[in-house]
């Protein structure tokens, strides 16, 4: 079998765990490029890796037009990544990208139309969550009725978060002229502003699990935003995403799914030991009075990198279906467009499709 050339689009902190999912697959697939806007971070992420074989760009469109890069995965800021898969499709490039895809609905209308005029190109979403083994096991229950019907669901989603530098750089005033802000990235690029909630995975792992929503009411506060959701299949979903003292426990209970036979759990089981915690994240079901642990054969839990590299490798050479693809994307963004709207008007909001032009 021919490998696949990639090209490791955007080198920042995210590429890291990218590049090394590609390397555990390197029978299928070789990194033949990297490029970044900054050499100096595609030159680092080189040297980091021992892509010695792999070429650094600053142009995108000259690594679009090579015959040896086969797919495009693209790890740059989220307002770039509508245009940069757009391109990609144009040019005839299969694509795995970080989320999200859509900041606007105009760019949710735009991949849409794409989607469908290249239908023959795989795009893969690097929504993380639906990645995790144990979380696809658990969408396998509720599918199989393990549980029963499924009544209602919680997640939660934080990030650990230092507050106490919070007030100490509140005190400190304004930065000074030309320091680095959050307005720029890591190259000092401005980064533009988006049209929907800036917490993500919570609410596209909903989704996932328990399938389209109908509407939704959100509010949003300075440690996350908390959505309330019904879905067309009547059960209710509630969503945190946010952040957690760093003193504390950021997410101890991950998932909680009631059905009307019986319940599924995930939390967090940490250990800490003299060089910090090892983090554990584990299932139960409980259904007869019985609790059971959930079974899975593996666990990739950083940001699924390995389980969705290769889930990807596998659709493109067989019939495996994509975990996160294009158009479920555009769903999530749509959804994400919804939750926006709501925290902002304080009412409760249809999620709206959009389609045609004009």
């Amino acid at each position: 079998m021919t490998k696949l050339g990639v090209a490791v689009v955007g080198c920042g902190n995210v590429s890291s765990g990218h590049i090394r999912a590609w390397s555990g697959e390197s029978e299928r697939a070789e990194i033949v490029a990297l490029v970044d806007a900054v050499e100096e971070f595609a030159q680092g992420r080189q040297e980091e890796f021992g892509l010695g074989q792999s070429t650094v760009s600053t142009s995108y469109a000259e690594i679009l037009s090579r015959e040896d890069v086969d797919v495009v995965d693209i790890c740059t800021p989220s307002h770039q990544h509508a245009e940069q898969v757009a391109a990609a499709l144009e040019a005839g490039k299969h694509v795995v990208t970080e989320k999200p895809t859509g900041c606007t609905p105009e760019e949710c209308r735009k991949l849409r139309w794409y989607a469908q005029r290249y239908p023959d190109s795989k795009v893969a979403v690097a929504y993380s969550l639906r990645y995790y083994p144990l979380n696809i096991r658990v969408r396998q229950l509720v599918e199989e009725g393990a549980i029963g019907r499924v009544l209602f669901g919680e997640f939660s989603h934080n990030h650990p978060h230092d507050f106490a530098h919070d007030a100490e750089a509140k005190s400190a005033g304004p930065p000074p002229v030309g320091k680095k802000t959050s307005f720029a990235d890591k190259g000092g690029q401005y980064l533009p502003s988006s049209e929907m909630t800036g917490a993500t995975h919570p609410y596209d792992f909903m989704r996932y699990m328990f399938g389209e929503v109908r509407d939704v009411f959100a509010f949003k506060s300075d440690c996350g935003v908390f959505a309330l959701m019904r879905f067309e299949s009547g059960m209710v979903g509630k969503a945190t995403g946010a952040t957690a003292s760093k003193q504390g426990l950021a997410t101890p209970h991950v998932l909680c799914i009631q059905g009307t036979e019986g319940t599924i759990f995930t939390q967090n089981e940490n250990q800490y030991t003299d060089k910090g915690p090892v983090r554990g994240y584990t299932g139960y079901i409980v259904t007869n009075g019985e609790q059971k642990p959930i079974e899975v054969s593996e666990s990739d839990t950083s940001h699924g990198d390995a389980t969705r590299t290769r889930n990807f490798l596998d659709a493109l050479t067989g019939d495996e279906p994509l975990i996160c693809s294009l158009e479920d994307s555009i769903r999530t963004s749509e959804l994400l467009h919804a939750i926006w709207d709501s925290h902002n008007l304080e009412i409760r909001v249809p999620v709206h499709r959009v389609g045609k032009s004009g």
